[in-house]
């Protein structure tokens, strides 16, 4: 893995640097280890490379790759969608930011652990895979589509992403899940886990015709348990109602609507 520092660790070895220090342990993974690096007056010492740090402001929330003698900040615009994708690190796991807004909310992880899955089990969109890796502790089988390729590289840089390339329950797909989940036989699995991004950026993946897809795939009982976006929340916008309306004109009882954590759960009778 790449070395990866997080702003709060920037000035943490800055100030470091100020007191005359010689050296400093820190995390080079986002919190998942600790490393002692050697400090010089030109920066600290990375692989055998001096690091000239940025100057990075108090408030500032951003993680940044150590490529070589080298350091950028993880921030990547979209070829695919045009959205503007960033690293943002946190106490825990780092959270994916598309242009302003937060995936991988934390209390909707935390669901899809404690529902602990079983059987075959549908993950779209991947993100940094933390809902599929989640549903992987208990399911015996997990397919996780992602369309962007852009979110693909920021998986394999993040550490905390590595199980979906090690765990042997994890198959990782590349591609739109609209046009995907099309070619899925009708009934193949059990639950069924969307965690996209914004609406902008998903294309179809919102609309009627994928839920109509999704009703045919999942099995009789099986539950979808769907992260909603806010978009124009502030207009007075209700997306998730919207969404919830799709639902129920196609087929799916409503289980639970979780407003505060932005997600519903829906059932096929």
């Amino acid at each position: 893995m790449q070395p990866i520092l997080s702003s709060e660790i920037i000035r943490k070895i800055q100030h470091a640097l100020k007191l005359g220090k010689k050296e400093i342990n820190v995390s080079l993974d986002l919190g998942k280890t600790t490393t002692k690096l050697q400090l010089t007056e030109e920066g600290p010492l990375v692989e055998r490379n001096t690091i000239k740090l940025p100057k990075v402001r108090d408030k500032d929330k951003s993680c940044y790759l150590i490529k070589g003698k080298s350091i950028e900040k993880m921030q990547y615009m979209s070829e695919t969608t045009g959205e503007f994708y960033k690293l943002i690190p946190t106490s825990g796991r780092p959270l994916l930011q598309i242009s302003g807004t937060s995936m991988h909310k934390q209390p909707f992880v935390e669901r899809i652990e404690k529902e602990k899955l079983k059987g075959n089990v549908l993950d779209a969109g991947t993100g940094l895979g933390y809902t599929a890796m989640a549903a992987a502790k208990t399911a015996k089988q997990v397919t996780t589509i992602e369309h962007d390729p852009t979110i693909v590289i920021l998986q394999k840089l993040n550490p905390w992403s590595q199980e979906l390339f090690t765990r042997k329950n994890i198959t990782c797909l590349e591609g739109d899940a609209p046009d995907l989940i099309k070619k899925i036989p009708k009934e193949s699995f059990d639950a069924i886990v969307y965690d996209a991004g914004t609406p902008r950026s998903s294309g179809d993946f919102f609309s009627t015709e994928n839920y109509a897809e999704t009703y045919r795939i999942l099995k009789r009982n099986g539950k979808i348990y769907h992260y909603l976006p806010q978009p124009q929340v502030k207009q007075g916008r209700d997306f998730a109602g919207e969404i919830v309306k799709r639902l129920l004109e196609l087929g799916f009882t409503i289980l639970e609507r979780n407003e505060q954590d932005c997600y519903i759960i829906v059932q096929k009778q």
